[in-house]
């Protein structure tokens, strides 16, 4: 049983129902959330304390908010994570890892990695983003009860996201926010087209006449535009407050890291409120976040649109729902907004920019939708070769520069990276799949630790309990003696190393008596 906010099974369907692709494969859609929520401890705690705030989540960012959230609260609250390790605007609490002034970021410039001191030994070292934050989650109590789907999901977005951040402190990118929208619709300035259906459409004009509107964008050292996204000045949510929105992201490449690197600079510039939702989700209307990473999903937006049937019209990913009487654009549907923006149109009239120009048609055939493109590039279906839209790479991953099916890839135990079964390594000792040796060695480490009997003496560790024994060593910093362990193999061994007195072994007796120290108080007898 959910329990969630819709009212039924049609309800259920539209949130989490299964998509039919062209080619005839299904996929469902909100799966990771689903995944989350339909844990039964989940709905078990809920139901006990009467708080459902972590079952009643409605997007992919304000899953990924609530859940750190409760990550970083849950490291606060164990007394046995004792350091802090602070990055990005997020504070973790770890046994043994912590960060300096860099807050993560390696001076190497390296952005893929975060930099740590280990607090046992003082050493500064480095780990993928990733990574590092599985392992900081994985120290909570909260966040081992986890399901893999959403772990994976918050180490994908954590490396995108502190790569940006890290990019952004060591790489100068130079942050423009003007009128000049006709420079980031243009592939003269803006390599490639982004992935965008509206390069070179000359629908820009749009955004100089029906709305107030900035270009917001990002140039390199070479003066080209890497990043660009419309930002709306003045949005209305259901209570008349104003809001500044940074629409959908555009990137050279469809890079995410370029992507979340314009919102970070806009951010930092106090240039906006709220912005679109970078990566999974973003093509949903309502999928909106503060600046603050807190799900803007359930506010009602509605802007000021100026716009006449023959005028000219930009395709809209989100204030889509048009009433020409009021002169409002919607982000939701509402009654008497009977106009559709999301077209590639010249206009409302449905007239093309030019018939006779094929260029301003999506050309390229996407054989896995099954539909014409702007731009495809190859990905790889259950062993077999197809193309698919740049822009619509959900249902893949990238692995070692190559496309792959997400049901032709597994995730890695250890890491949670995608990797090609035929690559992985098993490990016979946890039972787990992995993508490299170092994964499989590492978790095998832990689980060892985790789960195996440690050897003092031997200084290794042993899968069955019962080959180990105890002895008392002998401590001259404390003067007394204490409990450690050995193997039963190295016990008998070295048989002349110890002395048996009383059923118990020791490592050291009293010379002058020849009887464990303290003996004669029979101290050491009692406790033994």
């Amino acid at each position: 049983m959910l329990y969630y906010n819709f009212k039924d099974y049609a309800g259920f369907k539209e949130r989490f129902g299964l998509v039919e692709h062209g080619n005839g494969e299904k996929s469902r859609k909100n799966k990771i959330i689903l995944a989350y929520i339909k844990q039964p401890s989940l709905f078990k705690q809920a139901s006990e304390t009467g708080d459902y705030s972590l079952i009643n989540i409605a997007s992919m960012s304000e899953l990924k908010q609530t859940i750190l959230e409760r990550v970083q609260q849950s490291g606060c609250d164990d007394e046995n994570l004792l350091h802090k390790v602070q990055l990005i605007n997020y504070t973790f609490y770890s046994s043994k890892y912590e960060t300096d002034e860099f807050n993560g970021v390696c001076q190497d410039g390296d952005v893929k990695c975060c930099r740590y001191k280990n607090s046992n030994n003082g050493r500064t070292y480095k780990m993928k983003a990733g990574k590092f934050l599985q392992a900081l989650i994985l120290e909570t109590e909260f966040g081992k009860t986890l399901p893999e789907q959403v772990l994976v999901y918050l180490m994908e977005e954590f490396a995108t996201d502190f790569q940006s951040y890290s990019s952004s402190t060591l790489i100068e990118y130079k942050l423009f926010v003007n009128k000049d929208f006709s420079r980031i619709y243009s592939s003269y300035h803006c390599p490639g087209d982004f992935g965008s259906c509206m390069v070179d459409r000359r629908h820009h004009y749009f955004y100089e006449n029906a709305i107030d509107a900035s270009a917001a964008y990002l140039e390199n050292k070479d003066g080209n535009v890497v990043a660009r996204c419309i930002v709306y000045n003045k949005v209305y949510d259901e209570t008349g407050k104003i809001w500044r929105l940074a629409e959908r992201q555009y990137s050279s490449g469809s890079d995410a890291k370029l992507k979340r690197a314009l919102i970070d600079a806009l951010i930092r510039e106090k240039l906006i409120d709220g912005y679109k939702t970078v990566g999974a989700g973003c093509g949903d209307a309502t999928s909106y976040e503060d600046i603050n990473g807190n799900s803007l999903s359930g506010k009602k937006f509605r802007l000021e649109c100026d716009l006449d049937c023959d005028d000219t019209l930009s395709y809209q990913d989100s204030f889509k729902w048009y009433d020409m009487d009021k002169r409002i654009a919607y982000n939701y549907p509402e009654d008497g907004a009977d106009y559709g923006l999301d077209t590639t149109d010249l206009n409302l009239y449905g007239d093309c920019d030019d018939d006779d120009d094929d260029d301003d048609e999506p050309q390229e055939y996407d054989s896995y939708h099954q539909r014409n493109a702007w731009e495809v590039c190859t990905v790889w279906v259950h062993g077999q070769r197809e193309s698919c839209d740049i822009n619509d790479l959900d249902d893949f991953y990238e692995i070692n520069g190559a496309y792959y099916h997400e049901d032709d890839v597994s995730h890695c135990d250890k890491c949670g990276e995608p990797y090609l079964p035929a690559n992985g390594k098993y490990s016979g000792v946890t039972d787990g799949d992995y993508c490299c040796e170092e994964c499989q060695k590492e978790a095998e480490q832990i689980y060892i630790q985790q789960n195996w009997y440690y050897s003092d003496y031997d200084h290794i560790y042993f899968e069955d309990r019962n080959d180990l024994t105890t002895y008392l060593h002998w401590d001259w910093n404390v003067v007394n003696y204490e409990v450690k362990t050995i193997s039963k193999h190295s016990l008998d061994k070295y048989s002349d190393q110890f002395h048996l007195y009383g059923g118990v072994y020791y490592d050291r007796l009293n010379p002058q008596t020849g009887l464990p120290y303290y003996a004669e108080e029979n101290e050491i007898l009692q406790s033994a």
